[in-house]
């Protein structure tokens, strides 16, 4: 004798109208009972009628988008991410969902087993993602933009960083600079392992020493007391002063940083460069325009969401789709040529002596900075 739902549901503990509502998606149901139900499903090998099934396997044209709110976001990014998302959305006949709960996993479990949403794409990637790992629970397709260390059953759409990162060191070595400092992104990003900012960094220190580029790292850039003034005033007082800036930080960090520059007399770029790395400034945002590595998130949630819709419409398996795009560099006048002899720019002198710190890292002797590297 076939199960019927009256089964599924005393197999549960749940009632009728409980199952009903998980296999038709036609009202939430928490995680937790939705897969007690399904479990249930499953079990008693119960199959539902034509209607019910017919509800199961309908479009809602609704995607979820999973981007955790934190108190130390920077807010122009999350905003053209999900933007971006959206209007790729909108253009392709769907709404969005917008998840933004520290529970994510069960999030995303809670609004694609009750069939609320027809995929997911997952923003703010981290190198050690849950979300991602996860993915094969979803029962939905899943598109992350980032590329976590494990990506599993989830697709994955990306610039290349570490291309980014050889880019930028091999664009300010190409113009003659020799000794950089490296401005750092919020440090709750390196500590929370945010994959792009994280690759970004490494790349970059690796690439240079290969070089053998000697790069200076600014202080710890927290949030809300960064001290651009001690940032500027320590790269004066170095005897073998950097001829460029590689940033990394957001728009308010750079912008304080320019106008310690200037009140210390010094010109972008003539007196000392700037490149950004891994940043997304609109002109408008920033004191002074500078040559950028830009974040491209119209053109990544432009494919992420054309991959997340060529598997809800077409049944495409993209589990393992992953796609790197190249990075670019838009030219804004911040980097200039220098030569050891340039008597226009900062010279280029031998590195600094070095000490290890009590945290055991190198440190430029007097400076207060860590660098790398230490030869």
């Amino acid at each position: 004798m076939m199960a019927g739902i009256k089964d599924v549901a005393r197999a549960a503990g749940v009632s009728v109208s409980t199952v009903s509502y998980v296999l038709s998606g036609k009202r939430a149901i928490s995680e937790k009972t939705s897969s007690r139900v399904m479990d249930a499903v499953r079990d008693l090998k119960y199959t539902p009628d034509a209607s019910a099934q017919k509800m199961r396997g309908r479009r809602n044209q609704i995607l979820a988008v999973s981007e955790p709110i934190r108190g130390d976001i920077n807010e122009a990014k999350y905003n053209a991410y999900f933007l971006h998302t959206a209007w790729q959305a909108k253009n392709a006949g769907y709404d969005v969902l917008l998840l933004t709960g520290e529970d994510a996993v069960d999030d995303i479990r809670r609004v694609t087993r009750s069939n609320m949403v027809d995929g997911v794409v997952l923003l703010d990637i981290v190198e050690d993602d849950d979300r991602v790992v996860q993915a094969d629970t979803y029962g939905k397709p899943c598109v992350a933009i980032g590329y976590p260390a494990h990506h599993g059953d989830c697709a994955c759409v990306d610039v290349d960083f570490d291309a980014a990162a050889t880019m930028a060191v091999d664009y300010l070595y190409e113009r003659g600079h020799r000794t950089v400092a490296l401005l750092r992104d919020n440090e709750r990003d390196y500590a929370r392992r945010s994959g792009y900012v994280v690759t970004l960094r490494r790349r970059m220190l690796e690439h240079a020493e290969e070089l053998g580029m000697l790069v200076v790292e600014s202080g710890r850039n927290e949030v809300g007391i960064f001290d651009a003034a001690a940032f500027v005033r320590n790269l004066m007082d170095m005897d073998s002063r950097p001829t460029a800036i590689i940033n990394q930080a957001d728009a308010t960090i750079l912008n304080m940083v320019v106008q310690e520059l200037a009140d210390c007399g010094m010109n972008i770029p003539f007196d000392i460069s700037v490149l950004s790395v891994g940043t997304f400034f609109e002109n408008d945002l920033v004191a002074r325009p500078v040559t950028e590595i830009p974040l491209m998130p119209r053109l990544l949630c432009s494919k992420a969401v054309g991959l997340l819709v060529s598997a809800v419409e077409d049944g495409f398996d993209i589990a393992d789709a992953s796609e790197f795009v190249l990075p670019r560099i838009r030219e804004h006048g911040s980097v200039r040529v220098v030569n050891s002899t340039d008597t226009a720019g900062l010279d280029i002198s031998p590195p600094l002596p070095c000490l290890v710190g009590p945290d055991g890292r190198d440190r430029v002797a007097g400076s207060g900075m860590t660098f790398s590297p230490c030869r």
